[in-house]
């Protein structure tokens, strides 16, 4: 019979390969097209200059990231899964998704149709609203989060606190490591704050 411990290490060495594997297979690079809508975007990947190269399966890629940064994207992006599904051998496996440099204004629903996510950058957009954060709270997978350079980092002071509140699980924000005095900054915050936050919030054992 397992123990919780040799579980817990079971799990870890899943989760290794898993990562190992990701980085194996680069991710699809569909940046710097100055697309409006993914349809413009989504020409023929960009090859890697350096590292892995792409590895294609019949028509679909093994790759686990996307990259649409630096584009002028905006909107639902409703027909990311769509393409995801054509392009990807396993798109519910999608663990990096760039959406940074592009001029959303809100975050895409359609993003937490990706569990396994893990890597969300969407620094450089036009977001405001710090509720659009809420969005992301199902995923639990998401350790790196990225929103700097949108205006709600200028307009709410609070900002890292109210993140680390709705996702205890992230390791990094905004590319800085969320340390154990972050947490307990963000806890004592929230015990102030608890109108400022959903019933829902993406509570777990923080690893």
């Amino acid at each position: 019979m397992s123990t919780p411990m040799s579980t817990k290490r079971a799990m870890a060495s899943v989760q290794k390969r898993i990562d190992n594997q990701t980085q194996i297979y680069p991710p699809l690079d569909y940046s710097f097209h100055n697309a409006q809508q993914l349809e413009d975007a989504v020409v023929e990947p960009r090859a890697p200059q350096n590292g892995p190269k792409l590895v294609k399966q019949g028509d679909r890629y093994n790759s686990y990231g996307i990259n649409l940064n630096h584009n002028t994207l905006n909107g639902p992006l409703e027909t990311l899964p769509d393409f995801l599904r054509t392009i990807l051998v396993n798109p519910n496996a999608l663990s990096t998704l760039d959406l940074s440099f592009n001029v959303f204004t809100e975050i895409p629903i359609v993003v937490t149709q990706f569990p396994a996510l893990k890597c969300f950058y969407f620094h450089k957009n036009m977001l405001s609203d710090m509720t659009e954060v809420q969005k992301l709270a199902p995923l639990k997978q998401l350790k790196y989060l990225t929103l700097h350079g949108n205006p709600i980092e200028i307009t709410v002071p609070y900002l890292r606190s109210y993140i680390l509140a709705l996702l205890p699980g992230l390791r990094s924000l905004n590319c800085t490591p969320v340390t154990k005095g972050d947490r307990k900054i963000s806890e004592v915050w929230e015990g102030m704050n608890k109108p400022l936050l959903p019933n829902y919030t993406n509570k777990k054992t923080v690893e």
